[in-house]
């Protein structure tokens, strides 16, 4: 029988339709499987999980916002305010949790239009940011740099990708117009990191901006208008130098500590102290932050605020400093300093019980305008050529060596001729007769040549008219030696930075000769605080005690105008000079007739004879060159027996020799030591 072709492919098609509804069961129950699961999964994360995922959505960060507290005062001896805080307006930032670059430059844009901001340290780099903050702007040089290195089949990270913007944009100059008043807002704010505060303008906010900005402070998030700190020094400007300066939003953090500071927690324009002792005591004077709870939603939108913590002021450094004796040294040393080639004055007066300082007052000259600069500071980084007030060193060291006793001190003051050496005399016996003296002669005229043979007996050669130089190898050292044990060519160790030790010169081959020069004070150099630190030895029976002008720390007392006091300065002592009492005795001899003498040759000068009580004293000079001038320095060194007092001064660079300045200088100081820091002890 013939095949129908139509009844065969009938009959194809009624096996495929019959395939169909096993194939679509299949189907449909993957189907309604996963419907199941998926509706399981629904009720399992609303039934069961409900509660966490709304938490979620309603979820609050807590973090804590810290904010600015006065800065600690310096107070002097007498609690008289010297650097103290001075209150004004300021514009401040408080970075939220959420905020960027973008939204930070909006802020700084419409806040521009109502505040102006000194610019002058707004970084080429922060007008790039500025400008790369604007969001075309960023996503034009973005497109920019991503079409360039992919074309280059480079992969660039985010990080690469923000390099070379900041690349393109400074090498086109297309930050160049941007407005230099909102980017250096813009500048400040981004100083700032997550909820710290940092200050817009601290300083100079005018009543105009303060009313504008604060009628619109809803259009300005985290911009507050609040208080910040300036130092004012009601006791003078010149204590600026001397307790050091503090930086502020113009300034900004020092370069050379920026890093440092970052990591400590500083923003960018925070005040911290950058010189002296506002440096020095900065993790004092700084306090504690007030702690501010803020509460932010999940979208990074702060919700509320509750202060926790008000914070601590900073402690108060009270310093040994009298502060009307500070000035009226000043003073004296700026009407009393002599022209011509002077290079300066400075003055330490001290307590040579507790090396606690009264004054240390300096003054520096321009030769060639006659400017003076108060510099307090160069009593401890000047280092100076002193001349003969070391020579009570000198002698001391002579008693411990054995070379001349205190029944016998008898040299003669004689010319000194030694080969290969210039001849030395005394300037009131030129001739170089020999005539004997003892030491207290020696000290009241300041014989060089007695104290340049007691020099060489000190270093294993007894003075020969003629002979040449035959020292042993350690005569250098062996009376450098003697001349540290006062402190004379080390670091006091006073509790400001930037001290000098002073230079001591080379002690071999053609310098060998020098050791002559150095037992009268005409070599190593030494600082004006070493001469104040060495004459308390003397005035304290020989004990070498550390010079300090931080007193005590104080903290204030809330709801109260009394300090606590939490730290205060106890005397340190370094060494000890070993002197028989009769020994001592003719050092001290020696100063007194320095002072009060009538010897024809007395160098102590009628401006020190006219003083009570009387005081003890050496005068030094030393021949020096400044300028290309022949040029002297005159110091001198003075105490009260009995008394918690001494001085120190030294004048570089003077053209006169044996003028007397030093003790018109001296004397002025001494008295006006009985005026401001303690009567006289005869005062009724």
């Amino acid at each position: 029988m013939q095949r129908n072709p139509y009844l065969e492919d009938r009959d194809k098609k009624n096996n495929a339709s019959a395939n169909l509804p096993a194939r679509l069961n299949i189907l449909l129950g993957i189907a309604l499987t996963l419907m199941i699961a998926l509706i399981v999964q629904l009720a399992f994360l609303t039934i069961k999980q409900g509660a966490y995922y709304q938490s979620e959505v309603n979820r609050n960060d807590e973090t804590i916002e810290k904010g600015n507290t006065p800065r600690g005062m310096f107070y002097d001896a007498s609690g008289r305010v010297i650097a103290g805080n001075k209150a004004q307006a300021a514009v401040t930032f408080t970075r939220g949790t959420s905020v960027t670059s973008s939204t930070m430059r909006k802020i700084a844009t419409k806040l521009s239009k109502f505040m102006t901001i000194d610019t002058k340290r707004l970084s080429d780099r922060s007008k790039v940011d500025f400008y790369l903050a604007n969001k075309s702007n960023n996503e034009k040089i973005t497109k920019i740099i991503t079409k360039k290195y992919k074309n280059d089949k480079l992969s660039l990270t985010t990080e690469q990708i923000n390099m070379y913007e900041v690349r393109y944009v400074q090498k086109h100059d297309l930050a160049k117009d941007v407005d230099q008043n909102a980017a250096m807002i813009f500048q400040r704010m981004s100083g700032a990191y997550t909820l710290s505060t940092t200050f817009i303008k601290e300083s100079d906010v005018t009543n105009t901006e303060l009313a504008e900005i604060g009628e619109r402070l809803s259009e300005f998030p985290g911009i507050k208008l609040g208080t910040s700190w300036s130092r004012q020094y009601p006791e003078g400007n010149e204590f600026k130098t001397l307790v050091g300066t503090v930086t502020n939003e113009a300034t900004g953090l020092p370069e050379d500590r920026l890093h440092t500071l970052l990591a400590q927690g500083y923003s960018q324009n925070e005040p911290v102290g950058n010189s002296s002792l506002e440096k020095d005591y900065e993790s004092i004077l700084k306090g504690s932050a007030s702690q501010t709870l803020v509460t932010t939603g999940s979208g990074g939108q702060i919700k509320s605020s509750q202060i926790k913590y008000n914070g601590q002021a900073g402690d108060n450094v009270k310093l040994t400093i009298n502060a009307r004796f500070q000035s009226a040294v000043q003073k004296i040393l700026e009407d009393n300093l002599p022209g011509g080639d002077v290079e300066g004055a400075y003055a330490t007066v001290i307590n040579p019980y507790t090396g606690g300082i009264y004054a240390m007052a300096g003054v520096d000259r321009n030769h060639e305008t006659g400017q003076k600069t108060a510099n307090p500071l160069g009593n401890i980084n000047h280092a100076i050529v002193m001349g003969s007030v070391i020579k009570p060193a000198v002698l001391a060291t002579g008693f411990q060596k054995g070379v001349i006793s205190q029944n016998n001190t008898v040299l003669n003051d004689q010319a000194i001729k030694i080969q290969g050496t210039p001849s030395i005399t005394s300037y009131w016996n030129q001739a170089g007769t020999p005539t004997p003296i003892d030491a207290e002669t020696a000290l009241e005229r300041s014989s060089n040549t007695y104290f340049v043979q007691l020099g060489m007996k000190i270093g294993g050669q007894t003075y020969s008219p003629g002979s040449a130089l035959g020292l042993r190898s350690d005569a250098f050292q062996t009376l450098r030696n003697g001349l540290g044990q006062f402190g004379l060519g080390t670091k006091t160790g006073i509790d400001i930075d930037g001290e000098t030790a002073g230079y001591r010169g080379a002690t071999t081959g053609e310098a060998q000769g020098k050791y002559l020069y150095e037992t009268f004070g005409q070599y190593d150099s030494y600082t004006t605080l070493q001469l104040a630190r060495y004459v308390s030895v003397i005035a304290n029976g020989g004990y070498l005690v550390a010079p300090h002008i931080v007193g005590a720390l104080t903290q204030g007392q809330s709801n109260s105008d009394k300090q606590k006091t939490v730290w205060t300065a106890t005397p340190k002592v370094q060494g000890q000079v070993k002197l028989d009492a009769g020994e001592w005795d003719t050092i001290e001899n020696g100063m007194n007739r320095v002072a009060n003498g009538s010897d024809a040759w007395n160098t102590g000068g009628a401006d020190m004879h006219k003083l009570t009580p009387k005081v003890h004293a050496k005068t030094g000079t030393a021949e020096t060159v400044t300028n290309g001038n022949q040029t002297y320095t005159e110091s001198m060194v003075a105490y009260t027996p009995g008394q918690p007092f001494a001085i120190a001064m030294a004048i570089p660079g003077m053209n006169n020799y044996l003028d007397g300045t030093n003790g018109k200088i001296s004397a002025k100081i001494i008295d006006a030591y009985w005026q401001y820091v303690e009567a006289k002890p005869n005062a009724k």
